[in-house]
């Protein structure tokens, strides 16, 4: 018959599909034959055509399955577990586990692993038939209890089927693997014997060295619990220190009695501490179940453990590592017995060394010397006595401190201490300088040494200052607290002082500590301090327009160089600077001279000259300044005006007539820079002239030959004023007209003439 379209169709997409997986390690070789989703689908174990006869699945190279053989109470379920690996040994995912139970066997399958979604994922056909395929990915089997001993881990690559039986006989299964191309290696025969036999192992135990321990087995049906006899019951001694039963030998074998029970006596060959691991089996007698022919059937083995134990004594001492001389300190003490065993007749000794000092103990303890015992009695198993004995150290060293304990049988532990007996010792030192300028503050540093060789506990720093010394904060004392200084270590703490005059400062810093520990150091400052003195002289009086020197004098009369001396003169209003001396520099009204350092005792000369620019008094300030030091002095000039009076006197009409008149002009100017006061004008006539009439700005009067004016009071600078005389020529002749002037401000008078000529 001639294949249709379709048909021809399915092979050739079937032997595609087989080309492309082939390739693949972890793809099912035949997927396409398997189909997805959906109900179950039972499928073929091989693809079509060529799985017969090639290679189809490259990679599987083995089957393994476990456990090959083993034993299970009747109505229990057992899993096993098939592996398909690689010729690498590598496990191999998606692939296809068929599981037969052989015909005759007891048992059946109860399930398979059904992992997966293809619709060809595991599936029981029927009790003694079914598929499972190999996991992508690890997984647990939990068997629905809280007891996780019993999970079972399956890895990726395995597969799984469960069997059980409800009666007694040998299940006998094949695992097959089809993509396995060599059929030597693609079966895996195994066995699953069930047996209505079940045993108790005696439990792990503990006795004392040198005992007979005694070993009891149960076997008993687990269907009901019934027991059951002439079950062949065998125990050996695997490890552990020599010992024997007491049938003789390390092996043992006997049966059950009618209570099930199978009994042997376990005794050392000699008492040693340590364990013995006994591995005990069960097996079936030959007449037992329906299998007579059957030899003896191994139904478990288990092992138990047999610890043998002695009484044990152990003590400890501890002691602080180091303490301080004369300072209380403790030795704590524990006995224990870390077995399970009373230990007996416990005697504690603790001999205390020489240079420790014995206070107290708790309980208390017998003492004779430096010897304390105490007696414990029995001290049952893991029990744990502590004792303390209070001491002190009595002078510096080490000193180790042993214990020792006792117990019967032989027992004995021994424990020591070692405590260093130290005491601490503080030395201080101040540091500062020697000598400051009175205006600035300086620091002092205090060093707190402990050159002993145990710590000093609670150090504190006192330091009083003295009068006229304050802290910058203006404090008269300070106070520190360093806490613990290690031995060999140190502390420093500093503080700032500053002094409100000069003179020589010295003040004691002490350190203290506990137990009475304590030091002292002190230090001397001299503060000096410079101190200027600053004089100025100068004219008292000067003219208008005219030059004023002042001498400036600048001394350092203290006792400390004054450095960045520096001398300011102020320029008063109504001057104007003309020069300085020592290179003094004028610039917005000040004259600067930068002296550097003035030393002690040292002076230096200084001028500056003004120029008198207006009338009135002119107070020239200076003012010298240096580092903690200033002084200042004054001068003042009164600037007056020069009262300078210009006497003129003309005739008008020279020569004259006998009989007529002359008139006589007579002009006062004051060509000086201050006012002229009390004017007075006096003009003499000669005999040849008679007086006719007088006008000026003050009054005139005529006596005789003489004419005067009254005073004038004040004649301004730069005013003038003028005054005439008109005389009669009486007779001819060569006259004089004679005039004087006095005033408030002139030394001597003023005289003028005026020649006339008389003529008839």
């Amino acid at each position: 018959m001639k294949p249709s379209l379709k048909q021809v169709l399915v092979v050739l997409g079937c032997f595609l599909s087989l080309a492309v997986a082939a390739g693949c390690r972890d793809t099912m070789p035949h997927s396409l034959t398997w189909p997805y989703g959906g109900d179950v689908v039972p499928s073929h174990a091989k693809p079509p055509e060529g799985g017969y006869y090639t290679d189809w699945d490259p990679y599987a190279a083995t089957l393994e399955v476990l456990p090959v053989e083993d034993v299970n109470p009747v109505a229990t379920q057992h899993v096993l577990v098939a592996t398909v690996r690689d010729r690498d040994g590598k496990p191999l995912p998606n692939r296809r586990v068929e599981w037969i139970i052989a015909e005759g066997s007891v048992g059946d399958i109860v399930e398979v692993d059904e992992s997966g979604w293809r619709a060809s994922r595991g599936y029981k056909l029927t009790n003694k038939y079914a598929v499972s395929h190999t996991n992508n990915c690890s997984h647990v089997l939990d068997l629905g209890n809280d007891d996780p001993a019993d999970d079972i881990h399956l890895e990726r690559g395995q597969t799984w089927c469960t069997i059980t039986s409800p009666v007694e006989g040998t299940t006998h299964i094949i695992a097959y693997a089809p993509g396995i191309y060599d059929w030597e290696k693609h079966k895996v025969f195994v066995k699953k014997h069930w047996f209505d036999v079940g045993y108790k192992l005696p439990p792990d135990a503990t006795n004392r060295v040198g005992t007979d321990h005694v070993l009891t087995t149960k076997v008993m049906r687990p269907s009901d619990g019934s027991p059951l006899a002439n079950h062949k019951v065998t125990y050996r001694i695997v490890s552990g220190p020599e010992a024997q039963f007491a049938q003789g030998g390390q092996t043992a074998t006997v049966l059950s009695d009618a209570g099930g029970l199978a009994t042997v006596t376990l005794r050392q060959v000699r008492p040693v501490e340590g364990r013995n691991e006994i591995e005990i089996s069960v097996f079936r007698p030959e007449s037992a179940g329906d299998a007579a022919s059957e030899a003896p059937i191994h139904v478990g083995t288990g092992t138990v453990r047999k610890t043998w134990i002695a009484p044990q004594i152990a003590i400890s001492k501890t002691a602080p590592s180091t303490a301080l001389m004369g300072e209380r300190f403790a030795y704590d003490i524990i006995v224990a017995n870390p077995s399970s065993i009373a230990a007996n007749n416990v005697v504690v000794r603790d001999v205390l060394p020489d240079g420790i000092s014995y206070v107290s103990s708790s309980p208390e303890a017998r003492r004779s010397g430096q010897e304390l015992v105490w007696q414990l009695g029995s001290m049952a198993g893991g029990g744990r006595t502590g004792l303390r004995v209070m001491v002190t150290g009595q002078r510096k060293g080490t000193f180790t401190n042993p214990v020792s304990v006792t117990a019967d049988d032989g027992l004995s532990a021994r424990a020591e201490a070692t405590t260093r007996i130290g005491a601490p010792e503080l030395t201080l030192a101040k540091e500062g300088p020697s000598e400051m300028i009175f205006c600035r503050p300086w620091t002092y540093t205090l060093i707190v040494r402990n050159t002993g060789d145990a710590p000093a506990m609670n150090v504190r720093i006192e330091d009083k200052l003295p009068a006229n010394l304050l802290t910058t904060k203006g404090e008269q004392s300070v106070s520190f607290t360093l806490g613990t200084i290690e031995a060999g270590g140190s502390k420093q703490v500093q503080f700032e002082v500053k002094s409100t005059t000069a003179g020589t400062f010295r003040n004691e810093a002490v350190v203290s500590a506990d137990g009475g520990l304590s030091a002292s150091a002190s230090l001397a400052t001299v503060v000096r301090q410079p101190v200027l003195k600053i004089a100025k002289t100068g004219p008292a009086q000067r003219f208008l327009g005219k030059t004023i020197t002042y001498d400036i004098t600048v001394t350092n009369t203290g006792d400390s160089p004054a450095e960045n001396t520096v001398v300011v003169d102020s320029i008063p209003p109504g001057t104007t600077f003309q020069q300085a001396s020592d290179g003094g520099r004028h610039s917005g009204g000040t004259v600067t001279w930068e002296l550097g350092t003035l030393a002690v005792n040292a002076s230096k000369k200084l001028s500056v000259t003004l120029m008198a620019d207006r009338l009135g008094s002119v107070r020239n300030e200076v003012r010298a300044t240096a580092v903690c030091a200033e002084a200042s002095a004054e001068a003042s000039t009164e600037v007056v005006g020069i009262p300078a009076i210009l006497l003129e006197c003309v005739d008008i009409a020279d020569p004259i007539e006998v009989g007529e008149n002359e008139t006589y002009r007579i002009t006062v100017t004051n060509q000086g820079s201050a006012q002229d006061t009390n004017i007075v004008v006096t003009c003499t006539l000669p005999t040849e002239q008679k007086f006719v009439s007088a006008d000026g700005p003050t009054e005139a009067k005529a006596v005789g030959n003489t004419v005067v004016f009254e005073p004038l009071k004040f004649l301004a600078p730069g005013d003038n004023v003028v005054y005439t005389v008109i005389v009669q020529a009486l007779k001819a002749g060569d006259v004089r007209f004679a005039v004087k002037l006095e005033s408030d401000q002139m030394e001597s008078p003023a005289s003028e003439t005026e020649s006339t000529r008389l003529y008839e």
